[in-house]
């Protein structure tokens, strides 16, 4: 019992000396060990779910996907390299390469960059773009894999006044040549949906062949309201012309066009001006060249479902430009302003032989042969555009008239020269390879909106 008593002052005096041995450990300096992830993942995303690009070509197209979405900032993983500094040198030069050398860099980037961090067992690689253009250039980027769809594209933009049209293509046929070449072609077979045929700029990223980004940039001559304006004047003149016409026959309705449409207005020699060159010159200005004249008629041939071309050719060795007509199924020529020898019975609508004899050529394969005039009847002989012969002729018989009383069979002279109009006009020709069928060329102009903001007219 006396033990007892002795020892558990000894295990209190233990317990005392154990507790302050502690609180000197406790009172001493603390390490904390700072996990190595840490240190070196600076806050980004590590998911194990994201894989580890192994190769040059992954990191280049996983770069170059980046771009496609638009993005700003993306991470990516690599194995861990020996030499971090050396692989941040290599995969920033892939960076450079993909901005300059694909289609989507060199047409968007501006700036690139990327940065190392290293992991435990593999890098993040942080990507980071500064972009030359907006997000929806981008996302508006379309690919062209067909002429037809070129076409159609190219369409669409010049009817709606477009300034710029971007797209994608790797078809070697699409060139800075071909691409004019079409604008003419369409301008021609619907100059009311374009109103003026404007210059054409192109810009190829990174090159002018293979795969790469083709910009398009369209100077027109007015603004679009402007353009839609006049757009809408043609619609109502063009109407108003063909609202004259009636029932008649074909021919009958084709020589109406031509007399309307040229009656009062002013030849202007060419080279001219986009205005006095367009349809818009002949109908509604009534000034144009003979470019214009031929354009025009096509606008009101257009409108009244009428086959038409617009040619271009020469006559007497000058830069001409006529029509090429549909009347009653068949072909003719028909030169609106042309200086000519009329045939004998005074037809409006003429032959490939009467043409050729009156030194007009043209290239034959683009347009639909005219093996033979327009045959008139006795009723349509007596036209409405009679030239100085007819005129002298029949004041001379309105004077005998007076004198002696009317003659049996007496009337306008038929001196066999038929109407002599004054110039020679447009063109509007098939497809530079000549393969476009006469069909296609036969559909009416589209009818856009004539509404607009009201600004400087021409």
């Amino acid at each position: 019992m006396r033990m007892k008593r002795v020892i558990l002052p000894i295990l209190c005096l233990l317990l005392l000396l154990s507790a302050s041995g502690c609180g000197s450990i406790l009172e001493g300096e603390v390490s904390v060990i700072e996990p190595y992830a840490a240190r070196y993942d600076d806050g980004q995303d590590d998911s194990e779910d994201a894989p580890i690009l192994t190769t040059d070509a992954e990191f280049a197209q996983a770069v170059q996907e980046m771009l496609t979405q638009e993005k700003t900032d993306a991470v990516f993983r690599i194995p861990l390299p020996e030499d971090t500094s050396a692989r941040e040198t290599e995969l920033m030069d892939i960076c450079r390469s993909v901005a300059l050398e694909t289609p989507l860099g060199s047409y968007a980037v501006y700036y690139i960059s990327c940065r190392l961090t290293p992991i435990v067992a593999y890098c993040n690689v942080q990507v980071s773009v500064t972009y030359k253009r907006e997000a929806e250039d981008i996302g508006d980027l379309f690919t062209v894999s067909s002429l037809r769809y070129m076409d159609s594209r190219l369409q669409t933009s010049l009817s709606n006044f477009s300034e710029t049209l971007v797209f994608r293509t790797d078809l070697d046929e699409i060139t800075t040549d071909y691409l004019t070449e079409r604008i003419t072609y369409l301008f021609r077979r619907a100059p009311l949906d374009m109103v003026t045929e404007p210059d054409l700029d192109v810009i190829c990223y990174p090159a002018p062949t293979g795969d790469r980004i083709m910009e398009l940039k369209f100077l027109w001559p007015y603004k679009p309201a402007v353009l839609d304006d006049m757009r809408g004047r043609m619609i109502s003149r063009s109407d108003e012309i063909a609202s004259r016409t009636g029932n008649a026959g074909d021919y009958s309705v084709i020589q109406t066009l031509i007399v309307e449409h040229s009656s009062g207005a002013l030849l202007l020699p060419a080279p001219s001006s986009a205005l006095t060159d367009s349809a818009y010159g002949y109908l509604v200005t009534r000034a144009g060249t003979r470019k214009s004249a031929a354009l025009s008629l096509k606008v009101l041939c257009d409108r009244l479902n009428i086959g038409c071309y617009v040619v271009e050719g020469w006559h007497s060795g000058e830069n001409a430009w006529w029509n090429i007509i549909s009347c009653d199924g068949k072909w003719y020529h028909a030169d609106p302003t042309g200086m000519r020898v009329s045939p004998a019975d005074g037809s409006l609508l003429l032959s490939d032989e009467v043409m050729i004899a009156d030194q007009y050529f043209w290239d034959t394969d683009a347009y639909p042969a005219c093996p033979e005039g327009y045959p008139l009847t006795w009723q349509e002989e007596t036209g409405p555009l009679p030239d100085e012969t007819e005129i002298a002729g029949q004041e001379a018989g309105e004077a005998g008239e007076t004198a002696a009383g009317p003659s049996e069979g007496d009337g306008a002279a038929d001196d066999g020269s038929g109407p002599q109009p004054d110039g020679g006009a447009s063109d509007e020709q098939a497809a530079p390879d000549g393969t476009t069928e006469p069909e296609e060329e036969n559909e009416n102009g589209r009818q856009p909106s004539d509404q607009s903001e009201q600004e400087e007219m021409p």
